[in-house]
């Protein structure tokens, strides 16, 4: 099978789609693939051939497939499926994972999903919507509404558009945000001002991440949990991010829980979908939070999560990819299992000091060559590329730079500590005028997460 994965952006691929690339590299199901944005750790796997000339445009990516008679297109961010990519590779007659541009409304527009989710009778957060010149509106709203509240840009940034207030300051700031300095462009012009979910008292972190595989004949199948972490900085502090780290199973989850979730979120949004006329097919991310009143849905995303898929990626032990293909071709997974490893994967995510705000990038990074030959370590890249011509090396080219991704058959504590090991002994970069800018991560990833409630 030829596969094209559909990476970034201008700006390159990221740890989502370099661990797709890791699935397609597993997979005996897989010839060659080839990425549009390839990152350094995406065009160092075997079986990974170059776009040449790579496309720039959802017309040239068709052409493209057409062209070498690709059997599978998979899309990795959001931006493209918003876009409708799949809508104009399946009018070309090509197989093509991800929903149309209508149901990756899920994620474009949080004000649909919201209006989804009520009439599904979904539990999340009750919200009000505003547009960009109802700015007094906002606040005669909030005089009768308890803080914290949370204030969200409607449409895609990068996951970065959402901002907790927890006094009027705030309030103000996220608004001017959104409404005046146009922090977000368009995507900021209608915000949702939502009720602060509280998290269970039994738990420090009560956030999670399902993604589930779903057919167009409305059957899914659920991944193990995984808990994401945003904030910057140790004890979620910081500002919030695309995401630094993440780990996978979470062991306080239950299959009592699991089932809730696709009975009570999964289940109904997308029999709404399919009752909308808008069928969805693809990966449905749902973020959800669990609260004194159960299991509430923060937000839903329309692709594999980053960083999520990479431990998810470290602990499968079936081959995606014919599962991939089945969706992609409207055929039905009713009845498919996935299999999982023992044990539990962690995911540090090193960044660019400064990151998510401003960061300098071009740094040579060093140490990746002397890590351990361990399957049950992965690095994976995201804001790297590749430059020099005899003698190629490797900079850092994002804020998000590089997920360590360590598996451990002994459990979440183990594969945090081993994780941790490799990030803070191995990996370095510095300039060329021995300017230093050590790599930022945090160093609680998976640490301290309760076994049970």
């Amino acid at each position: 099978m030829r596969v094209l994965l559909i990476g970034g952006n201008p700006k390159g691929s990221g740890g989502r789609e370099h661990a797709l690339a890791y699935l397609f590299q597993q997979s005996p199901a897989v010839e060659w693939f080839s990425c549009l944005g390839a990152n350094a750790g995406i065009a160092a796997e075997g079986k990974y051939r170059v776009c040449h000339p790579e496309p720039t445009t959802i017309a040239e990516a068709v052409g493209f497939a057409k062209a070498w008679k690709i059997d599978l297109t998979i899309v990795g961010p959001e931006v493209p499926l918003a876009n409708g990519i799949v809508d104009c590779f399946r009018a070309a007659g090509l197989s093509i994972f991800g929903p149309t541009k209508e149901a990756a409304r899920l994620e474009a527009s949080k004000s649909f999903a919201k209006r989804v989710m009520s009439t599904a009778l979904v539990p999340t957060a009750p919200a009000a919507v505003f547009i960009k010149n109802e700015v007094r509106a906002v606040f005669q709203y909030l005089i009768n509404q308890k803080l914290p509240v949370v204030i969200k840009a409607d449409g895609l940034c990068a996951g970065k558009g959402a901002m907790i207030c927890r006094d009027f300051f705030q309030v103000i700031d996220a608004v001017h945000h959104c409404f005046v300095a146009n922090k977000f462009g368009k995507e900021g012009e209608v915000i949702l001002v939502e009720e602060y979910l509280k998290p269970d008292s039994r738990l420090k972190r009560a956030e999670l991440s399902i993604l589930a595989l779903v057919d167009i004949y409305g059957n899914f199948i659920m991944m193990l949990p995984a808990q994401d972490y945003k904030a910057v900085n140790d004890g979620d502090k910081g500002d919030n991010t695309g995401g630094v780290g993440a780990f996978a199973p979470v062991p306080w989850v239950t299959e009592a829980m699991m089932a809730e979730i696709g009975e009570r979120i999964f289940a109904p949004t997308i029999f709404e979908m399919k009752k909308r006329g808008m069928p969805f097919s693809g990966c449905l991310y749902a973020g959800l939070m669990l609260t004194e009143w159960g299991f509430k849905v923060v937000e839903f995303n329309v692709r594999f999560g980053d960083p999520e898929l990479q431990p998810l990626a470290m602990l499968l032990d079936t081959d995606i990819v014919p599962i991939l293909k089945t969706i992609a071709d409207g055929g039905s997974i009713a009845g498919i299992e996935l299999k999982w490893k023992p044990g539990a994967a962690v995911c540090i995510v090193m960044t660019s000091r400064g990151y998510p705000g401003q960061y300098e990038k071009g740094f040579t990074i060093s140490g990746l060559s002397s890590l351990p030959e361990d399957p049950a370590l992965k690095v994976f890249h995201a804001g790297t590329r590749i430059v020099g011509g005899a003698k190629p090396y490797i900079v850092t080219d994002g804020g998000r730079v590089l997920s360590v991704t360590q598996y451990s058959p002994d459990g979440l504590i183990a594969a945090a500590c081993d994780a941790l090991g490799t990030a803070r002994t191995h990996i370095r970069w510095r300039s060329e005028a021995d300017k230093g800018s050590q790599p930022h991560f945090r160093t609680d990833i998976g640490v301290g997460v309760p076994t049970s409630i």
